[in-house]
């Protein structure tokens, strides 16, 4: 499938899930999603692919839920879902496996946890800096309705994060301007002031630049699975 909904578009949980839900009625048991997202971890700088391996979902803790209502008919799927196993340990060592039969270099792949965000506005300072406290690597508008639902459906998870953009944290007082005016008042240079910002071009940027690398480990675990 090329592109998916979200739920910043408009579009209801139950409306972005239909596909997965679909791919399983016709028999797909194993899913393979890729996403772009800003980086909360400073180890894991622009262009690194990240193998999820679990997920905090703000949404759904504050009350949007894809699982709300009536869930899959599925024999496979208890109504209250567990999800501390929802990506694939097997299919994750694929993909390793995958990375390396590339040659690529060992930091292109890493594991880490996604943080989802409903969007479509980029993350505020202060909740970059909280989502990263709570143990978040990356972060992303997607995926995770997706995750849930194919897991209600039995189905086996893989997530690849393209890391696309560096979430602006600013570091100590440099997001205040205190400190800024009483050494401008004192004739003092206070230093650089400019305000970063993420760049959605950049963003875009970098998926083109990364989608072949990403394109070549998805058809080597396809041909592992099958």
């Amino acid at each position: 499938m090329l592109g998916r909904f979200h739920v910043y578009e408009g579009h209801s949980p139950q409306q972005v899930t239909f596909p997965v839900r679909l791919f399983a009625r016709l028999g797909c048991r194993n899913i393979i999603l890729t996403n772009a997202a800003g980086s909360l971890n400073p180890r894991i700088p622009a262009g690194t692919i990240v193998a999820i391996h679990d997920h905090i979902s703000l949404p759904s803790m504050t009350g949007l839920n894809p699982l709300y209502g009536t869930t899959s008919t599925s024999t496979h799927s208890p109504r209250f879902l567990p999800l501390s196993n929802a990506y694939s340990r097997t299919l994750r060592k694929y993909l390793f496996h995958a990375s390396m039969q590339l040659n690529l270099p060992p930091e292109t792949l890493v594991e880490g946890t996604y943080c989802w965000v409903t969007g479509p506005t980029y993350e505020t300072a202060a909740e970059g800096r909280w989502l990263r406290e709570i143990g978040g690597d990356v972060v992303g508008a997607s995926t995770v309705p997706e995750v849930m639902a194919a897991r209600d459906e039995g189905m086996d998870v893989l997530v690849l994060s393209l890391v696309t953009n560096a979430v602006v944290i600013p570091i100590g007082e440099k997001q205040g301007v205190k400190k800024e005016v009483e050494r401008e008042l004192a004739g003092m240079k206070y230093g650089d002031s400019d305000e970063k910002v993420v760049s959605h071009d950049e963003v875009l940027a970098m998926g083109i630049y990364k989608a072949e690398v990403v394109k070549q480990l998805v058809m080597s675990v396809v041909q592992m699975i099958v």
